[in-house]
């Protein structure tokens, strides 16, 4: 079995939508599976998606000032 140090390359199938909340906020949602190993999560926002990839990883992700 390979390890994670071995492993250069990991894919991920994303579906991501837009919904809009009952006073009409939008607010991304969405689901990611992580391709090797099946595991997926659904997610209510963006950064949930980024601590999914995060923790599958094992790296993180770089962060951008808002």
């Amino acid at each position: 079995m390979e390890t994670r140090r071995q492993r250069s390359l990991d894919s991920f199938v994303a579906r991501i939508w837009l919904e809009h909340e009952q006073n009409g906020k939008p607010r991304w949602r969405g689901r990611i599976r992580h391709v090797q190993d099946g595991r997926e999560s659904y997610f209510q926002d963006l950064q949930e998606m980024c601590d999914f990839l995060e923790d599958v990883s094992g790296m993180s992700s770089p962060r951008h000032p808002n």
